[in-house]
């Protein structure tokens, strides 16, 4: 590790010799080459780039071959101006420059005196001429228009080709709480989320986000672009995708907004399963900003502040015992008829703790609870920016943001609830000197803090229930993955909860970055180095309050839990750990200009993290399997030699920039950061206890038996882990239909290895049978007898992805900008992620820890279809209506639409018991496929076989699959079905906007905004229980059924916004 006064010494070197700083691009360059009118090339042309919203101006010259580029030029409107002797003057306006781009504008000169101007007004080409880098871009106007839910700016990368909704439809309120988003069949964590060229994903490596599930601030954004594919060797730390956006800034004018958003329950439409009163919604949404100058072209300001308030009834639908099973009645699995079980006592009080049922029927002993509960949230959002253009070759800027949240959620019964508080602060400094004609250099200095914290609290649950007298009611599940059952599956959610309070998740990043750019010839050189210094200050112990697990709704009854786990403080065990690494990187890049029509990139990547260090010595390992004791020392051993090379080409076949073919391709690392190990490894058992204790007696004080209780739980990382790796390849054809409209077609694949995932390590050991499969006989002991559950991170699995990818894009004219993209696509891997709340109603863990290829399937991240278009049209008839009430009434009117359709992600049928008795706790276990049917079997009625009646329309919530397609396999063995062969309900919805703007001055306007959200109310059905059997090893009749939906019904706002 780097000591830290050698890092603030770096770091104050860098700041008093004014060199500046970045690894990821926040600016754009331009770049053509000037010719006379009969094609000849005009050398040591003097060109001036400027930038007409702050007077920022560059002065570049032609090179002998006439070429000139201008790079790291501020995002805005340019005018270039090009002069020679023997020429006239050429002006060009009309050039928007965009994050990351390279826009090429060919100048022409004509025989004159230098005096005469000529001036042509003209946007920059449509067509990509000069990268390989396959990337999606939103503008201002699109940021402002398009109906986005709760304003959340990240929700912007959906419009990207390639990008998707990860399957929960919902969004992460502990940590990372934005949008979760796949990119091209990658792990929602492999995305980098840049905002000025700074890292701000939080520890979870999910992207930034909030307590209140949004991130706010889309006023203060100026640019946002999603790289998805082949990026150059300036980026680095995830292998996904780049998520980046650039903040506004002041210019020679004033400008700012006033604005507020409000819904209300009345506007929206019921929840598919509650046809019940809509129960009550509050949400106001409202800020402002304002930009401008302090010292015109050389100081300007931009500051914004948003606010959220939110109070929504939310319509819980749950499974409960029913009326008959709270006195001890439950279905014979043979003849379905009641029959009495015994009913504990002791168990009694836990029983009423779950509401009486008030809706439909069910099976084995449950039926239906539906009830209004209440969340709320609250964040805040202040960004404050300075910019300063301190002399033609310096300038600089800094950047805060101050964003604090809290929300409260109803856990599945009322009077349990979660408490979530989050604060996230970003400060940036970031400063460009010009150097020379043909070199310049960029320095960034960034700190982020982010701290989340968890809770989680009760109301009208008496103390005495506790398992751990003063800590709180702990948590009772079913082995049947959140299913109590006596013969058939209820769907009986946890009661309680498992989860301590607080958990704290604190993280301080400290970045710095330096680029240097060089154009010599056709290269243009860039090199530059990133140094994050990360600490993760952590709490959070496992199982504190206790954790009682049964078989079924009948083993509750008689009050016998098959398992135990609770978690230990005192002593040596703690959950609080101080996790300290760094991150260095370096970087090489050239593109290489090999003629007017091809360009090379060409770039080299070298990054790695150092072994991470606890504070406070409290880190250990085990080092291997069978050990019994773990050793101390670091949690793990990064690897040093993760070298990522990069390359690319962008040919324009014709020389009239209408038409490139684009190749590109490279390695892309997936840094191992805190997310991926630093649960794991603050879980490991001798500095955070947790016990698991199997048929534990004397339910539910069995922690006052006098027992001592065995099999200690712990958590391990391999040692020497490999860096998981994703190879990127793309080809890519661009062609101009018309001069606002461009079609892209691209073919994008990919292949990851050594990527992380979970194992359940110390399993039973099996009998190998003659044919090779695996045999656990009836209390197999497990591999290292001295523990219970070992989790491992180990980086061995792999994945595969290929596309087709098609985008249609009309800029902007006459009133309307389509784009239009679609992506055809198949995602395969053995392992989708290391937790499972990152999956679709799915464990993390393999059926079989040993044998990935059994594992070898659709991705949890596989969406076959994909298809997304985002429109804005403005009613042309403004130019047409006279001045007064008819303009008045009548013009302004624009409406905007984004509309999605996909295909459902897949599922993962699962027999819903440790059928196999290999020990695995996540009860990964999958059924043998019935001869004669199918693996998705959604479509036509039920065949009829025992428990499910014969007839039943398939691809309904009451019966999504047909249950009788699966078998369950002989006890002690695995199933031959495939993972995750079931494909969810499709996702179809429309969200559109009306606006309607009124002139009050001639630069203040005045809008009146009505949004629609999912405006055809189609709902999008959360996941079926994918759960087949019952430990009583009879098929669940709620096999197959949906009670809930992953996505709002229909929402109606109100905005009124007022600009200038």
């Amino acid at each position: 590790m780097f000591p830290k006064n050698r890092i603030w010494r770096l770091l104050l070197t860098l700041l008093l010799s004014a060199v500046p700083l970045s690894a990821q691009v926040v600016t754009g360059a331009i770049s053509g080459r000037v010719t006379d009118t009969t094609g000849a090339v005009i050398p040591a042309a003097k060109i001036q780039v400027q930038n007409v919203e702050t007077g920022f101006t560059r002065n570049v010259e032609a090179d002998a071959s006439g070429r000139y580029v201008a790079r790291n030029l501020p995002l805005g409107s340019y005018a270039i101006t090009v002069q020679q002797d023997g020429f006239r003057t050429e002006v060009r306006r009309g050039i928007t420059l965009t994050v990351g781009s390279e826009v090429v504008v060919n100048m022409e000169l004509s025989v004159g005196a230098v005096q005469e101007r000529v001036e042509v007004t003209g946007e920059a080409p449509t067509i990509e001429t000069t990268t390989a880098t396959l990337s999606g871009l939103v503008n201002q106007e699109q940021m402002r228009e398009l109906p986005l839910n709760g304003r959340s700016y990240d929700q912007l990368a959906l419009l990207s080709l390639g990008v998707a909704e990860q399957p929960q439809g919902n969004r992460n309120q502990i940590v990372g709480g934005g949008t979760r988003l796949t990119v091209n069949g990658a792990r929602p964590n492999s995305t980098l989320y840049l905002m000025d060229g700074a890292t701000v994903n939080d520890y979870t490596a999910q992207g930034p986000g909030s307590a209140a599930g949004q991130n706010l601030g889309v006023e203060a954004i100026r640019e946002f672009r999603v790289l998805t594919h082949s990026f150059s060797a300036e980026y680095g730390r995830n292998g996904g995708a780049v998520i980046s956006t650039v903040t506004r800034s002041g210019t020679n004018e004033f400008h700012g907004s006033v604005y507020e958003f409000f819904r209300n329950n009345v506007l929206d439409a019921r929840d598919f399963f509650n046809p019940g009163e809509l129960p009550p919604f509050r949400r106001n949404q409202f800020g402002a900003s304002l930009g401008g100058p302090v010292l015109r072209d050389h100081v300007f300001f931009f500051a914004n502040y948003e606010a959220l308030r939110e109070r929504e009834g939310v319509t819980i639908i749950s499974s409960v015992p029913d009326l008959n099973a709270r006195r001890g009645l439950l279905p014979d699995p043979a003849t379905g008829e009641l029959r009495q079980v015994p009913l504990n006592p002791v168990v009694v009080p836990y029983l009423n703790l779950y509401p009486l049922p008030n809706g439909r029927p069910f099976t084995g002993g449950t039926a239906e609870f539906v009830t209004d509960a209440s969340t709320s949230k609250t964040e805040d959002y202040f960004m404050s920016r300075m910019d300063f253009n301190l002399s033609e070759n310096d300038n600089l800027y800094w950047r805060y943001i101050y964003n604090p949240s809290e929300s409260s959620r109803p856990r599945s019964f009322p009077q349990f609830f979660d408490t979530d508080e989050g604060t996230n602060h970003f400060a940036l400094l970031s400063a460009t000197r010009i150097l020379s004609a043909t070199s310049l250099n960029e320095f960034r200095f960034a700190f982020n803090r982010t701290i989340p914290r968890t809770g989680t609290g009760s109301i009208g649950v008496d103390p005495s229930l506790d398992f751990i007298p003063g800590l709180g009611l702990g948590s009772i599940s079913f082995t049947t993955t959140g299913t109590a059952t006596g013969s058939s599956g209820g769907l009986i959610p946890e009661l309680g909860t498992r989860r301590p309070a607080p958990q704290i998740f604190l993280q301080n990043l400290f970045q710095v970055n330096d680029n240097f750019s060089y154009v010599k010839g056709a290269h243009s050189f860039k090199l530059g180095f990133d140094l994050d210094r990360m600490q993760l200050n952590l709490d959070q112990l496992a199982a504190q309050r206790g954790f009682y697990q049964f078989g079924s709704l009948a083993d509750f009854l008689a009050g016998r839990p098959n398992r135990l786990q609770f978690g230990f403080v005192g002593g040596d065990s703690s959950a609080q750990r101080g996790w300290r690494n760094i991150l260095l990187g370096w970087f090489v890049q050239d593109d290489i200009r090999v003629g007017p029509r091809l360009t090379l990139n060409l770039g080299v990547r070298h990054e790695f993290i150092t072994t991470p260090v606890e504070v406070n010595g409290r880190s250990a390992n085990l080092l291997h399997i069978t050990d019994t004791e773990s050793t101390l020392g670091p949690p793990f051993i990064p690897g040093k030699l993760n070298i990522a090379p990069r390359a690319g080409l962008a040919w324009d076949p014709t020389g009239s920039g209408r038409t490139s073919i684009r190749l590109g391709g490279g390695v892309f690392h997936n840094q191992l950061m805190g997310r991926n190990w630093g649960s794991t490894a603050g879980s490991e058992y001798r500095f955070n206890t947790t016990y698991t204790v199997n048929n534990p007696p004397n339910f539910p004080r069995a922690l006052e038996s006098g027992f001592r209780p065995g099999g200690k739980t712990t958590n391990s990382v391999v040692l020497h882990p490999d860096n998981p790796t994703i190879i990127q390849y793309n080809l890519e054809i661009q062609r101009e239909l018309l001069p606002t409209v461009s079609l892209r077609t691209a073919y994008v694949g990919s292949q990851g290895y050594n990527l992380d995932r979970r194992v359940q390590s110390n399993t039973a050991i099996p009998q190998i049978q003659p044919n090779g499969s695996k045999f656990f006989p009836v209390g197999a002991p497990r591999v290292n007898p001295n523990f219970g559950d070992i989790q491992t991170l180990v980086t061995d699995s792999m994945s595969n992805y290929n596309s087709l990818q098609v985008g249609l894009q009309k800029n902007l004219s006459q009133g309307l900008q389509l784009q239009a993209n679609y992506t055809w696509g198949k995602a395969l891997s053995n392992a989708d992620s290391t937790f499972s709340a990152e999956l679709f109603n799915n464990v993390p863990t393999a059926m079989d820890q040993y044998d990935l290829d059994r594992e070898y399937g659709l991705s949890s991240y596989h969406q076959k279809h994909t298809f997304v278009t985002n429109a804005r049209y403005r009613f042309p008839w403004d130019s047409l209506l006279q001045s007064g009430w008819a303009k008045a009434a009548l013009g302004g009117w624009t409406v905007n639409g984004i509309y999605r359709l996909g295909s459902g992600f897949p599922i993962n049928i699962r027999t819903g018991f440790n059928n196999a008795r290999d020990a695995n706790p996540e009860l990964a276990d999958r059924p043998d496929l019935t001869p004669g049917f199918r693996s998705n079997p959604t479509e036509g009625t039920t065949a009829g076989c025992q428990g499910i009646p014969a007839g039943e329309k398939l691809g309904t919530p009451d019966r999504f699959f047909d249950p009788c397609a699966f078998l369950l396999p002989a006890a002690g063995t695995y199933g031959n079905l495939g993972r995750n062969t079931l494909i969810g309900h499709p996702r179809n919805n429309l969200d559109f906007t009306i606006v309607k703007t009124t002139a009050l001055s001639e630069r203040t306007n005045l809008e009146f905004r009505a949004e629609f959200f999912n405006l055809f109310n189609h709902p999008l059905f959360g996941p079926p229980n994918n759960t087949v059997f019952t430990t009583a090893r009879t098929r669940s009749g709620n096999a197959g059924r949906i009670i809930n939906t992953a996505s709002d019904s229909r929402q109606i706002q109100f905005g009124l916004k007022l600009t200038f």
